[in-house]
């Protein structure tokens, strides 16, 4: 592998999910009534060993939420470290779907990425609008619509009102000036064209895209000023309207509220408000001296609240208004096309939810219905109990110690980045985009014929992170080895995406009893192999000498280095029924014929898969530990040499311009993410510029 000190590589990488399954794939389950002729069953004992630190979160104990596992052992004192065999069991299973070609077991296939809107002018169709009654669903049911709208500075909106406390979305003022004309846009800056009073509604929304790189009046060149901030405003139409809304319309505004920050929020700390007004959430605005505060907004929901103020597309008809849509602010947020997730995989590829027609791995772990029956004759639930269980891993030997680290925001995965999501399109990698219709290529949804124009773009596989055991290389190991609240520095210590995690160190050793009943030699192979994947890719290994180590990842913090892990099956202990009930002698199989039957079950395709990609995702330090990192912004420097941890702030630029951007912005390259089998993963650095905003 070859990667230069100008390019990083990814954290994570994708592996296939086959296109086509062989007959007989999805296939009745052995059951548990009876231990079958030629099943089998036992304990494997499988000890693991961290090659670099090893992150648990404790989600079981209220009191010690965010620590490592710990529970109490025979004759120690004190409570030890241990790995959950639930979190064991996850691990596992999701190895064994993709040796095994299982089905998306763990997948939203009803997830559709949304986007922010390019800035440029509003739509002249949009309107304010007040919300005075919404139904069941949260949606608006009676509004009064606003006249033209009115953008009023904000210095002029604290002198009417009395300061931010009182400058909140829903706040009520008159317009006695005659307003500026600029663009489409009607403005009013000055104090005196603006009072309090119960004429026009106020929205008040998010200011972090205000901010500008312009011109300085005084000419000494280009600078960093901080643009105005307007409120729009409506002069408020006499009449309720009853509101006429399409489920379809409502649920783009569902798609788009659901990408929003807010939303990101809501789920990491849930509200206890239902049914009612939530807290506004204060609005600042960078100036020279730090930042102000604003006033204060309505925090995006999938429900509106009555008072609310927000931008419809609308058509009266007498008393009833009929919205065509919804936004929450004038660059608002759209969905990125019509296909869900479930659309943009392989059909067979979707979770098994009949219990006689499973997938190799549903049928060894188990089968959850996800959907809850079938819709006609209620709820019903169609599940299978799995043939394997899982012990918790307890340390070997005496207790690892334990350390704690400050971990940088990570936040949720990201599928709407197309160029790292989505599979990629002959002839488009690294080509200049000239022309395309309407948005980057990135989204989800693009018409351009180079993207989902031409057909759906599919989902790239299963997302693996790579596993590297020289730690002390990473870059976010480095960054800390100088100073341990090195991310706290760089964020802010009151950075709320800011986290802390203990972990034990590399080396500790754990050792875990794998439990399995009424399953066949393949099957036996089966989980052999995600116990242990060498068993199954050490044929594959495509170098002489050594061979090379594969392993599996546990716990979190994968993205930063942490929970690379090699397993050794020290024990395996087989029965049949014969020899359990009867005390006959009878043959087991050996391990190594077990793992044989497993590979015969699988077609080109997944060979394939094992061959081309497993042999690089699941080896230890395949990938430099010193370029792995997310787009950064700036260059790494190479181990060894001086390191400043600012390069690792994210880089905005680079999604920026690796997003296939409008001709009419930038001719911006459309980059996506090398494949896991690349033998060069590298991806070029691009610096991170000064963030340019918008004038609101």
């Amino acid at each position: 592998m070859h990667v230069t000190a100008d390019e990083f590589v990814n954290p994570y990488t994708f592996v296939q999910v086959p296109k086509q399954r062989p007959v007989g794939w999805r296939a009745a389950p052995a059951g548990h009534d009876q231990l079958g002729p030629g099943r089998l069953s036992g304990v494997l004992t499988v000890e693991f060993t961290a090659r670099s630190p090893l992150l648990l979160r404790n989600v079981y104990d209220d009191e010690q939420e965010g620590a490592f596992p710990r529970r109490r052992m025979p004759g120690l004192e004190e409570p030890v470290p241990y790995l959950p065999g639930s979190a064991l069991a996850g691990v596992v299973r999701s190895l064994h779907e993709t040796m095994a070609g299982g089905c998306l077991r763990v997948f939203d296939g009803d997830f559709r990425p949304g986007y922010r809107d390019q800035v440029k002018p509003q739509d002249p169709r949009m309107r304010l609008a007040l919300v005075e009654k919404v139904d069941e669903r949260g949606a608006p049911a009676v509004v009064r619509l606003c006249d033209e709208a009115v953008w009023i500075e904000s210095a002029a909106l604290h002198k009417a009102l009395g300061g931010p406390a009182g400058l909140y979305s829903g706040a009520r003022v008159t317009v006695i000036g005659k307003p500026e004309t600029k663009g489409r846009r009607r403005l009013i800056n000055e104090p005196a064209d603006v009072k309090a009073g119960d004429n026009s509604v106020l929205l008040v929304t998010d200011a972090r895209t205000r901010d500008k790189v312009r011109e300085d009046p005084d000419g000494r060149g280009p600078r960093k000023l901080r643009g105005r901030y307007y409120c729009a405003s409506g002069k408020l139409q006499p009449d309720s309207l009853k509101v006429e809304l399409s489920d379809k319309v409502w649920q783009r505004y569902l798609d788009a509220v659901d990408g929003t920050n807010d939303m990101r929020e809501l789920h990491k700390k849930p509200t206890t408000a239902k049914g009612g007004r939530e807290a506004r959430l204060p609005v600042m605005h960078p100036n020279d001296q730090g930042e102000r505060l604003l006033g204060y907004r309505d925090p995006a929901r999938r429900e509106l609240y009555e008072g609310q103020v927000v931008w419809v597309d609308a058509e009266r008809s007498g008393d009833t208004v009929v919205l065509k849509k919804i936004a929450l602010s004038a660059v608002w947020r759209h969905a990125g096309g019509t296909a869900k997730a479930r659309d943009r995989v392989p059909p067979e590829a979707l979770a098994c939810s009949d219990p006689q027609r499973l997938c190799p791995s549903c049928r060894l772990f188990g089968s959850v219905d996800a959907e809850g029956g079938d819709g006609r004759s209620g709820a019903r639930q169609r599940a299978y109990r799995g043939h394997v269980r899982f012990g918790d891993a307890v340390p070997s030997g005496s207790a690892p110690a334990l350390e704690e680290h400050w971990l940088p925001p990570m936040g949720s995965p990201k599928p709407g980045a197309g160029q790292f999501y989505l599979k990629r399109n002959d002839g488009l990698e690294n080509k200049t985009v000239t022309e395309q219709q309407g948005a980057p290529l990135r989204e989800w949804g693009c018409p351009d014929p180079k993207a989902d124009g031409a057909g759906t773009r599919q989902l790239r596989g299963r997302k693996y992170y790579w596993l590297t055991s020289v730690s002390g290389d990473r870059p976010y190991f480095r960054a800390r080895s100088t100073n341990p609240k090195v991310f706290q520095d760089l964020y802010g210590p009151d950075n709320q995406m800011l986290s802390k995690g203990q972990a034990v160190a590399a080396g500790s050793r754990f050792t875990a009893r794998v439990f399995f009943e009424n399953v066949d030699e393949a099957e036996l192979g089966g989980l052999l192999c995600a116990l242990n994947p060498g068993l199954l890719l050490h044929p594959f290994d495509d170098e002489q000498g050594e061979r090379p180590e594969y392993g599996l990842a546990v716990g979190g913090g994968r993205p930063l280095g942490f929970g690379s892990c090699t397993t050794e099956i020290t024990r395996v202990e087989l029965d049949t029924a014969a020899g359990r009930y009867l005390g006959a002698d009878a043959p087991v199989p050996d391990p190594r014929s077990a793992v044989a039957a497993f590979r015969k079950t699988a077609d080109k395709a997944l060979r394939d898969v094992w061959k081309r990609e497993l042999t690089k995702v699941l080896r230890l330090d395949w990938s430099p530990a010193d370029r792995v990192w997310y787009p950064p912004a700036g260059r790494i420097p190479p181990t060894g040499r001086p390191f400043n941890p600012k390069v690792l702030m994210p880089s905005f630029t680079f999604w920026k311009e690796t997003s296939g951007g409008r001709a009419k912005d930038a001719n911006f390259p459309y980059r996506q993410l090398p494949a896991a089998a690349h033998q060069e993963p590298g991806m070029e650095v691009i610096v991170q510029k000064e963030k340019d905003g918008d004038q609101g």
